[in-house]
């Protein structure tokens, strides 16, 4: 079955191509898209194909837009006029990316049927766990330069486990939804997975990654076999070839999910307290018969960097970002990697 069509019709060239553009290169988008500059064009097309989705610049809207029997219209708003108080208006000058969460957001809660997505990759998603006993030894850090290299080669989708990220306000930014929101709709509205990643889902620098969760409350009850389910199914409907999870102790049956990984990536450091930690949790590993968890797992210590990037969009340069990409990408691509890029 074909894709539904999402139309983007605005006489302003470059910013609809521009759009376009960045959605086109979001893994697994439920939409064919189509663009249109031209009112001729657009009318004609929309009398020869079933368009489901229309987003309009409020500089081409018109009256015969909503004669046109499209069942969701979302008009992109140049000023503080309503042209129509019962369609969706979205401010046209923010961040593709806040569109896009927008368009897929009111989609997915109008549609009343959700065409599922497909995985069209037929290689199996690969699913990266990093975890460590020792504390402050740059695991999120080295996560998120992981990440950020790789996904220039792949689709790479991060999730972070802890209970207290701080990440919005590393990033100076915050967030609309998390990762409780994504175990929601796995959990209730499974059909409707896809879209609701494709809205929860943020960029840095390339990498996709799920917001954490603002209140770590709200995934206490979800156990090690849920996450795997999850993971199961973020696979089914994506195309994402890598899965980061950035794991603590705060998650429920991490020994399990570790299990369910294809590769594990311990971060150590050779300071006693940090041996003794290991030590007590190799012998658990090894008490509890998760031997299968310590043979695929690759313990590092990393040397003394100079200097770390402050800014998470910039691990991509520097002391770490080399050492990732001469001793951590070849797992993955076969060939090394010197300096930056």
């Amino acid at each position: 079955m074909d894709k539904p069509i999402l139309a983007v019709f605005d006489s302003e060239e470059r910013y609809a191509y521009g759009f376009m553009e960045f959605i086109s290169n979001k893994s697994n988008l439920p939409f064919q898209v189509h663009v249109f500059t031209e009112p001729e064009r657009f009318f004609a097309y929309s009398k020869q194909e079933e368009i489901e989705c229309l987003l309009i610049s409020e500089n081409v809207y018109q009256r015969e837009v909503e004669a046109l029997n499209i069942p969701h219209i979302i008009i992109l708003s140049e000023s503080s006029d309503c042209l129509n108080k019962s369609l969706l208006h979205i401010h046209k000058y923010q961040s593709c990316e806040a569109i896009f969460r927008e368009v897929m957001a009111y989609y997915m809660k109008e549609a009343g049927h959700v065409m599922s997505c497909v995985r069209t990759n037929t290689e199996k998603m690969k699913i990266i766990g990093i975890y460590t006993p020792v504390g402050r030894c740059l695991q999120t850090t080295f996560s998120f330069a992981l990440g950020q290299i790789l996904s220039k080669k792949a689709k790479v989708l991060y999730m972070n486990f802890e209970r207290y990220s701080g990440l919005e306000a590393l990033l100076k930014r915050s967030f609309q939804y998390d990762i409780s929101d994504l175990v929601y709709y796995f959990q209730c509205a499974k059909e409707k997975l896809s879209l609701r990643l494709s809205s929860i889902v943020e960029n840095i620098h390339g990498l996709d990654f799920v917001p954490p969760v603002q209140l770590y409350q709200s995934i206490l009850g979800v156990h090690g076999q849920q996450w795997i389910e999850l993971f199961a199914e973020i696979e089914k409907c994506s195309d994402y070839e890598y899965l980061i999870l950035d794991l603590t102790d705060g998650v429920a049956d991490l020994w399990d999910i570790l299990r369910s990984c294809t590769h594990v990536y311990t971060i150590t450091r050779g300071d006693g307290v940090s041996l003794a930690k290991m030590d007590q949790y190799e012998r658990g590993l090894r008490t509890m018969e998760y031997e299968d968890v310590l043979a695929k797992t690759r313990k590092i210590e990393f040397p003394v960097f100079k200097e770390i990037p402050i800014r998470f969009d910039e691990l991509t340069y520097g002391d770490l970002a080399r050492y990732v990409k001469q001793y951590i990408i070849p797992d993955f691509v076969g060939e090394k990697e010197e300096g930056n890029e």
